[in-house]
């Protein structure tokens, strides 16, 4: 069996360079309630990625036309489709504040139960909208296929007010929170 031991949790303070501590001040900054938590730590390794990946991550959690509980949404989804107990646990209490369910969030499969078929037989019927199942179906589609169909594509378009925009937003979110689960797997970074 695998340790669960945490691999890196990223340089220690006494340690980074002034880049790494210019880093860190933002994130710390721009992330009062929450700090160094999840994934900055490890990406503090390279500021390079440290530093726009910490703006994309804003874009994506707080700068969308998506409502929090949309996002929150997606995010949870891709928390489980990843594996990744930490982000999901994270957003457990975020989706939570943002009006999700806890029936929602329980109905979410986990691990080996993820697919597209589980997704929306489990979540479909607990969905209050029409917008908000789009949304799930073109996320858990997305997660299980690496793409959509066209009929997912468009009517998920349609039900978002035919704004391919709001597509860009919700592949990003996606995308993003894989690019997070990937970090916190690798490193084995706890859920606090």
């Amino acid at each position: 069996m695998e340790s669960t031991t945490p691999r890196y949790n990223g340089p220690h303070p006494n340690e980074m360079d002034h880049k790494q501590k210019e880093i860190h001040d933002y994130i710390l900054k721009s992330r009062p309630s929450t700090g160094l938590s999840g994934p900055f730590g490890p990406w503090l390794a390279v500021p390079e990625i440290a530093e726009p990946a910490s703006q994309l991550g804003k874009a994506c959690r707080y700068d969308t036309s998506l409502s929090l509980r949309e996002s929150e949404l997606v995010i949870l989804l891709t928390g489980a489709k990843m594996r990744c107990s930490t982000e999901f646990n994270i957003h457990k209490g975020e989706a939570l504040k943002a009006g999700i369910s806890m029936d929602i969030i329980s109905a979410i499969p986990r691990d080996d139960d993820f697919s597209l078929e589980t997704v929306q037989r489990k979540l479909i019927p607990l969905l209050e909208n029409s917008r908000e199942k789009a949304i799930l179906n073109f996320t858990a589609e997305l997660l299980e296929t690496s793409t959509v169909s066209d009929k997912t594509y468009f009517d998920t378009k349609t039900a978002l007010d035919n704004k391919d925009s709001v597509l860009v937003e919700i592949t990003s979110i996606t995308g993003y929170y894989t690019y997070v689960a990937y970090t916190l797997n690798v490193f084995r970074i706890p859920f606090k």
